[in-house]
C-alpha cells in the first residue's frame, strides 16, 4: 500500500516520492524516517508532524499504559523528529516544522482526555520549539484544524447511524450543524491548502503561532 501510494503521488505531482516504512511513535521508527531523509535527499526542507489518531477514553478509567503510548505517539515523536532533522534544516540554512494540531487542544471532547491533552501539549512543544529555531531561520507554527472529513469519520458515523436508518451523511451534517459556524465538515484539501500556504514565503512572517482552521467552531464554543 505504501508504495503504491508514493508511485501515485510522485506520478500526479512529478516529483520524486521515497516511502518508508515503520512506526514514527517509537524511537527506532522515528530514526529510520531521519536516516531515509538524509539518505534521499540529504535531509529535510520541511517537516510536518502528522503522527495521531484519537484515544477514546475517559481519565478514571484509563490504564497508565494508554496514557504512555498515546503520549510517545503524539508529543514524543514530534520531539524526535525535530531533534533528528533539524541538523539538516541548519546546514541548508533554513526550513519549516509544522504541528497538526487539533481544535480539542483548547475544546476538550469528554471522551478523548488523552487526545485532548496531548495535542495541548504538542501547541506548547511547538511554541517552545519556535524560540529555540528562529535564530537558524526555521519557522515553527501549530495548525488546529477543526471538523474534517476523513476516512475516520465516516467509519465512525456509519457504526453510529447504523441503529438509526443509516444515514450516515445526515449524521455528520448534524455535528456539523451543531458545532461549526459554517455547518459542513471540511475537505481534506482545505486543510492541505492552508499547510501549503504555512510553508511558502507568504508566510515568512509567521511563527510561534497557532492557527485555527475549524470553520468557526472555536468562536462558536
Amino acid at each position: 500500500r505504501l508504495s503504491d501510494a508514493a508511485a501515485k503521488i510522485g506520478e500526479r505531482c512529478g516529483v520524486r516520492v521515497v516511502s518508508v516504512a515503520g512506526d514514527v511513535g517509537t524511537a527506532d521508527g522515528a530514526a529510520s524516517l531521519v536516516v531515509a531523509a538524509e539518505r534521499e535527499f540529504g535531509g529535510a526542507d520541511i517537516l510536518i508532524n502528522n503522527a495521531g489518531t484519537g484515544s477514546n477514553e475517559t481519565i478514571m478509567k484509563t490504564p497508565d499504559e494508554k496514557w504512555q503510548v498515546y503520549w510517545n505517539l503524539h508529543v514524543v515523536t514530534a520531539v524526535r523528529l525535530a531533534r533528528g532533522l533539524v541538523p539538516s534544516m541548519r546546514r541548508r540554512g533554513g526550513g519549516v516544522i509544522l504541528h497538526n494540531g487539533s481544535v480539542y487542544a483548547s475544546q476538550p471532547l469528554w471522551y478523548e482526555a488523552i487526545y485532548n491533552m496531548t495535542r495541548a501539549t504538542l501547541v506548547m512543544f511547538s511554541k517552545s520549539l519556535a524560540l529555540e529555531m528562529i535564530k537558524d531561520n526555521i519557522r515553527v507554527n501549530t495548525i488546529n484544524p477543526g471538523l474534517v472529513m476523513t476516512t475516520d469519520w465516516i467509519r465512525a458515523a456509519k457504526q453510529l447511524s447504523a441503529d438509526k436508518g443509516g444515514d450516515w451523511q445526515g449524521y455528520l451534517q448534524g455535528i456539523a450543524r451543531e458545532h461549526t459556524l459554517i455547518e459542513r465538515f471540511a475537505s481534506p484539501e482545505e486543510i492541505a491548502d492552508f499547510f501549503v500556504f504555512m510553508c511558502s514565503a507568504r508566510a515568512s512572517y509567521l511563527v510561534g503561532s497557532t492557527y485555527f482552521v475549524d470553520g468557526g467552531m472555536s468562536k462558536a464554543a
